[in-house]
């Protein structure tokens, strides 16, 4: 049985993208009906595997920290540093210190644009549903479940490539091997938007995929599907603006399915147990990746936001990464109250005392949860948080404004400036602008910072993408239609493939 584990944990990348064709002769690089007849062990064995290859495509080599936390992020004192090359945007020229052989080796740039780590997830996703069914143990409930997890895993595969690359090759049937080009991005986010509502539409008692499966949300739940789906519609919006209200409508229709985001299905926690959010698995929790120290299965703690901002955890006098003083300050006023100033940072404002000689870098503790490991300390011990609530109240507060009902819209934000101790929002506010910082405030850390610059395209406007003290990053509006926003494409992926082609703003 193990020898077949291994085998489905390790054979599943076809490389339909680079023409190399699948050796159906070779048994070893194949499950084989051994495997699917067997238990309903091995069945959920897969399934594990399929996770465990989107831990090793995002968690193994910062996916999260350097395309979404630090890309075109206020971050300053770089000047020495490769990551410069991330802060200002020059893709080439960080290609350039980080893989100027195009081996897609190494664990932070390489292991990123090497796409192949992401198409394992959809390869894998892709025989899970395909198989599944001659699993003879499973009732056809079981079977479904499957599938569903699969499905969303796929999807989520998807969104995260899109999100990097633009148009990428699609494809949904298992042991594909034959060359395929890219495929508009916004075909695929349209297919797997399509795939997704499938899967909810034939489930109309929530019994194939509930709100809560049974593993919190370290397993698909149908709060990460309807929060997966609201992500894709707001990027359509950015990629199709002349039908951008139709996709706004689209995140209002899922925000409000159910009535789940304003239901006690999930829950904001309060804010004097945030920890427990960023722990993992509480009821704020919509989809998270698994990290177990006691176990020894550990995310590349180098290549995580928490390691890079703390410090005094980590006995250093300086953190790696030190974000904009200015920035920091303009997020957070002194004279306006909020929590988060207090729980997220050590040092925000320093105390006016003439007795205080040495003044401490500003330290986020935000997602602090120190643990020990052998001999090494890991300061973000919790699992990863890909989605949780209050990314999904902020989407829908902001596709509400972008439809023109402000009154609704200023009631969803200011459930997380209320959950902050912070004074609502009102009327008189910029609300475009009010929302768009509030995510930034409250997602700082998550992976989402660069992202959403993108997308409402404010990484073109200067009072949102640079400050005061030259920090940030600003594109222009016609580099970034031109794909200035996305990726290179890892070279190896034209061999064989007559259809491939590069993002040629990075060429």
């Amino acid at each position: 049985m193990l020898k077949y584990i291994h085998i489905g944990l390790l054979f599943i990348f076809v490389s339909a993208f680079c023409g190399c064709n699948l050796d159906t002769d070779d048994e070893d690089k194949m499950p084989g009906d051994k495997f699917w007849d067997g238990s309903a062990a091995n069945a959920e064995a897969f399934m594990l595997s399929v996770y465990q290859n989107l831990r090793t495509a995002t968690t193994d080599n910062g996916f999260f920290l350097y395309a979404g936390d630090i890309r075109c992020a206020p971050i300053t004192g770089l000047k020495t540093n490769n990551y410069l090359y991330l802060v200002q945007n020059n893709m080439k020229g960080y290609k350039g210190v980080k893989d100027s052989k195009d081996e897609g080796s190494s664990s932070d740039f390489g292991a990123i644009y090497n796409w192949r780590n992401m198409y394992k997830v959809v390869q894998s996703a892709n025989i899970m549903i395909e198989e599944v069914s001659n699993v003879k143990e499973l009732s056809s409930g079981e079977i479904e479940r499957y599938r569903a997890e699969s499905r969303f895993l796929r999807s989520l595969a998807y969104f995260f490539m899109v999100r990097i690359f633009g148009d990428v090759p699609y494809y949904t049937e298992a042991y594909y091997s034959a060359p395929l080009p890219r495929t508009d991005k916004q075909v695929v986010l349209k297919n797997c938007l399509a795939d997704l509502q499938s899967l909810l539409d034939s489930d109309p008692d929530k019994s194939i995929l509930p709100w809560r499966n049974g593993n919190g949300s370290l397993r698909a739940n149908r709060g990460a599907v309807l929060t997966l789906m609201m992500h894709m519609n707001m990027w359509l919006a950015f990629f199709d603006e002349t039908n951008a209200v139709a996709y706004y409508d689209e995140v209002k229709r899922l925000a409000e399915t159910d009535s789940w985001i304003d239901s006690d299905v999930y829950s904001l926690q309060p804010m004097d147990q945030i920890t427990e959010v960023f722990k993992g698995e509480s009821n704020e929790g919509l989809f998270e990746i698994a990290q177990n120290v006691t176990m020894g299965e550990i995310f590349k703690t180098d290549h995580m936001w928490c390691t890079r901002v703390v410090y005094q955890v980590r006995n250093k006098t300086n953190p790696d990464f030190t974000y904009s003083e200015v920035f920091l300050k303009q997020l957070y006023p002194k004279e306006i109250e909020d929590k988060r100033k207090d729980r997220w940072f050590n040092n925000l404002y320093n105390v006016d005392d003439e007795h205080v000689s040495i003044i401490r870098p500003i330290e986020i503790v935000k997602l602090l949860n120190a643990d020990s490991y052998g001999k090494n300390t890991i300061p973000n011990a919790g699992n990863y948080i890909v989605f949780r609530l209050a990314d999904a109240v902020l989407l829908y507060a902001e596709a509400l404004n972008n439809l023109g009902e402000d009154d609704k819209a200023l009631e969803e934000v200011n459930r997380i400036r209320q959950r902050a101790g912070a004074p609502d929002f009102t009327t008189e506010d910029d609300l475009d602008a009010s929302i768009y910082w509030e995510r930034v405030r409250e997602l700082m850390g998550e992976g989402q910072y660069f992202y959403d610059l993108v997308r409402t395209q404010k990484i073109c406007d200067t009072d949102f993408a640079t400050f005061s003290d030259e920090s940030g990053h600003r594109e222009k509006k016609a580099d970034l239609k031109q794909g200035s926003w996305t990726w290179p494409i890892y070279k190896k992926a034209l061999d064989n493939n007559p259809y491939m082609t590069k993002n040629l703003y990075w060429e």
